[in-house]
C-alpha cells in the first residue's frame, strides 16, 4: 500500500466546499439554508456537497412524495433527498480522482478501513477549517446551519452523521440534530 496525503486531500475538498456552497448561497441569496453536508459512498471514491435551505425542504414537500412522519424526515434529513445535493460538485472531480486511484493500491480490508476512516475524518476536517474562517456564518446565523458528513445508502451513514455533527456544530444545534429520528424507532 503507498501512503496518502490526507492533507492536500483536506484542502481540495476544502476549497470545493467553499465554491460549491459560497456559489450556491449567491445564486439563492433569499433562502434559508438549514443543513450542508459532505456525503461520500461506502467504498470511500467520492466526496460531494449537499445543502437544503426551508425554502426547498417545503418545495419538496409540496411533490407529496412524502406524507409519513418518518419520510418526512428523511426529506429533511437525508442528503440524497435534498434539493441542492450535488450542485456546484464539479470542484470535487480532482480529489475523486486521488482517492478512485489511490483504492487500487489497497490491498486488503483493514488498509481500506483505515483509509475509508481517515477520508471521513478528512471531510469534517474541511467542513471545521471553513467554520473556523467564519464561512458559515456567526451567532444566530451559525446557530440556525447544522453542518454534517455522511455515506450514501450505508448502514453506517448514522454513525458518521452523528460523530461529524457532534464535531462540526454548537451544542444545541448538535442537540437537535441527534434527535431527527427519536419518534421513529429502528
Amino acid at each position: 500500500m503507498t501512503s496518502f496525503d490526507f492533507e492536500t486531500l483536506r484542502v481540495q475538498i476544502r476549497d470545493a466546499a467553499r465554491h460549491a456552497f459560497g456559489t450556491l448561497r449567491a445564486a439563492h441569496p433569499n433562502e434559508r439554508f438549514y443543513a450542508m453536508a459532505l456525503y461520500t459512498d461506502d467504498g470511500a471514491m467520492t466526496v460531494c456537497p449537499s445543502a437544503n435551505s426551508e425554502e426547498a425542504f417545503q418545495r419538496i414537500l409540496l411533490d407529496g412524495e412524502f406524507t409519513d412522519p418518518a419520510d418526512v424526515a428523511y426529506a429533511r434529513w437525508g442528503t440524497a433527498e435534498w434539493a441542492y445535493e450535488a450542485v456546484h460538485a464539479e470542484r470535487f472531480d480532482a480529489p475523486c480522482k486521488r482517492l478512485s486511484i489511490h483504492l487500487l493500491t489497497l490491498d486488503d480490508d483493514r488498509a481500506f478501513g483505515a483509509f475509508r476512516s481517515r477520508l471521513h475524518d478528512t471531510m469534517a476536517q474541511a467542513l471545521a477549517d471553513l467554520d473556523q474562517e467564519g464561512f458559515f456564518g456567526a451567532g444566530a446565523d451559525r446557530q440556525a446551519l447544522t453542518l454534517f458528513c455522511s455515506i450514501s445508502d450505508s448502514d453506517e451513514a448514522e454513525a458518521l452523521e452523528d460523530r461529524s455533527a457532534e464535531q462540526l456544530n454548537p451544542l444545541a444545534v448538535f442537540a437537535a440534530f441527534k434527535k431527527r429520528w427519536d419518534a421513529f424507532p429502528a
